[in-house]
């Protein structure tokens, strides 16, 4: 699958560097601080609520998804950021979508898609976006380094995404503040977040941990901060709930009738 998916982002690359002047693009003018963000809330585990319609695993997750609507209640029900995936054929996502979340929602947006070129990080900026995914298997040492710098350079974030222990001794050196640590197997698309308890400890206190996929109980997130975690990012637990509000409120710990909220 992984295969597939680059050689479709690859023929997208090529399109864009047919229509986009980097030279017209202008740095974000106000990085996200991401330690403020992610270190510094009056609840000390960080969620990032997922917008999605489909994967290309399970097809369609939540068929009459109204994003925006869905970013509103994210931020009214706690979120710390949202993550937004853009890619069109394998999750149905709408780029152009993307700027109106970050406007309806207030939040900060990490912006998922497969990033294998610059030319999509110029493009990240003029989406709004704050953070990027970059994907540890897709790329060499050489190549994620050269990723990430161009990221700082245009003040994106970078949430550097690794699956195992190869991965991680990769991403320590490079210059990115987050790290997440995907429990999706990305052969055989299994989920266990397991994973991301084996790569704790391993993970320097530096970075912001994250653990992705597979986080669907109020216990996953406090097993997750036990282990050292900032932020868990939550996507088909959320978009699958009959009342994604509430299913995230209950994630957080948040007592629906008093409205305050259980310190992790």
């Amino acid at each position: 699958m992984l295969e597939q998916i680059i050689r479709v982002k690859q023929q997208e690359v090529q399109e864009l560097k047919n229509r986009l002047n980097v030279e017209d693009i202008t740095p974000c003018r106000h990085p996200l601080d991401v330690e403020k963000a992610f270190r510094s809330g009056f609840n000390s585990m960080a969620v990032i609520a997922e917008v999605k319609k489909a994967s290309p695993v399970k097809g369609i997750l939540a068929n009459e998804l109204d994003v925006l609507q869905l970013a509103k209640c994210y931020r009214e029900n706690g979120a710390t950021a949202i993550s937004y995936i853009t890619d069109s054929q394998f999750f149905q996502g709408q780029q152009e979508l993307l700027p109106q979340v970050k406007e309806k929602s207030g939040l900060p947006v990490l912006r998922k898609d497969f990033i294998i070129d610059e030319i999509q990080l110029y493009e990240t900026v003029l989406l709004q976006a704050d953070i990027v995914l970059l994907i540890a298997a897709m790329h060499d040492y050489p190549r994620l380094l050269a990723l990430s710098e161009k990221s700082r350079e245009l003040g994106i974030e970078v949430l550097l995404e690794v699956h195992d222990r190869e991965e991680l001794q990769k991403a320590i050196d490079l210059p990115v503040k987050m790290l997440g640590v995907n429990n999706r197997n990305l052969k055989d698309f299994s989920v266990d977040i397991g994973r991301s308890l084996e790569l704790a400890e391993q993970i320097p206190q530096s970075f912001i941990k994250v653990s992705e996929s597979g986080i669907k109980t109020r216990q996953d997130i406090l097993l997750l901060k036990e282990h050292g975690y900032n932020a868990v990012l939550i996507g088909e637990a959320l978009v699958t709930a009959p009342d994604p509000g509430e299913k995230l409120r209950e994630l957080l710990g948040v007592d629906l009738d008093t409205e305050y909220t259980e310190k992790l």
